[in-house]
């Protein structure tokens, strides 16, 4: 199973293309997606608002596509399931960007700036995996220090 989600807000352009990727049949899996509050219902997925079990199907699925939201990517990087984090390039100053550059420095991650990347991102999927110094155990600190590094080197 895939799971997708989008956090408590809404992201219809990720939702967009993986039922679009599923009504084509790139994606073959079952997909259970959490769409939040989406302002467009997915014809080829499974899907709800919102799911209290969001973190216990996570911890099983095959593959997580998630938004790029600090407390999801923290939350999911360390299940060692593989992973597609997606920038929502809409969000507040692109921040989610920033954040997954500075992650890729500590962690190996897939994940990509837009929607549109979907497709080639399956085939690059994989479990992150904490670069040299790092564990996943040690994720918040680990991305505290490196940000608290790297805000000190721009100052």
């Amino acid at each position: 199973m895939i799971l997708v989600t989008v956090g408590t807000q809404f992201f219809d352009e990720l939702i967009d293309e993986v039922d679009r990727l599923a009504g084509e049949g790139a994606i073959r899996d079952r997909v259970w997606a959490q769409v939040g509050l989406a302002k467009r219902v997915p014809k080829h997925i499974e899907h709800v608002a919102f799911d209290r079990e969001l973190s216990a199907k996570a911890k099983t699925a095959d593959l997580i596509i998630t938004h790029a939201g600090t407390g999801s990517v923290c939350e999911f990087v360390t299940l060692g399931r593989p992973m597609i984090a997606v920038v929502n390039p809409t969000k507040a100053g692109n921040h989610q960007l920033e954040f997954l550059e500075e992650l890729s420095k500590v962690y190996d991650l897939c994940w990509i700036a837009s929607p549109q990347g979907l497709d080639a991102a399956l085939r690059n999927a994989r479990i992150p995996r904490p670069l040299v110094g790092s564990t996943a155990d040690r994720l918040a600190t680990d991305i505290a220090t490196h940000l608290g590094l790297v805000a000190a080197t721009m100052e």
